[in-house]
């Protein structure tokens, strides 16, 4: 999982086919268990680039994504986003997932 600020996560999401973004926190304890199973599941699927975004750091990055809460995880294909999961809930960021992989 790739840890992105301001100045590159546009470029990860404009440069690759598939990306999960997970938006988190540092303080933030369902962010913290979460981050984990996200990242295995970047091992178990290598073609997507999985990328994690400190909300602290991205602020307009996330005012644009209209994020409101963490943990939130996107899925874009394209650069569009194709999904998302609000919450600490590894069932339905599995679903994403496999929605881009197919």
């Amino acid at each position: 999982m790739i840890t992105c600020n301001e100045n590159n996560i546009r470029d990860i999401i404009d440069e690759n086919t598939f990306v999960v973004v997970q938006f988190g926190k540092l303080f933030c304890s369902p962010c913290k268990q979460l981050k984990p199973k996200i990242e295995k599941l970047s091992i178990d699927n290598p073609s997507i680039i999985f990328a994690y975004v400190d909300v602290e750091n991205t602020q307009d990055f996330c005012v644009e994504c209209e994020v409101l809460s963490v943990p939130t995880t996107i899925a874009y294909y394209n650069s569009i986003e194709i999904g998302r999961v609000i919450g600490n809930n590894e069932i339905l960021v599995k679903e994403l997932i496999k929605k881009i992989s197919i």
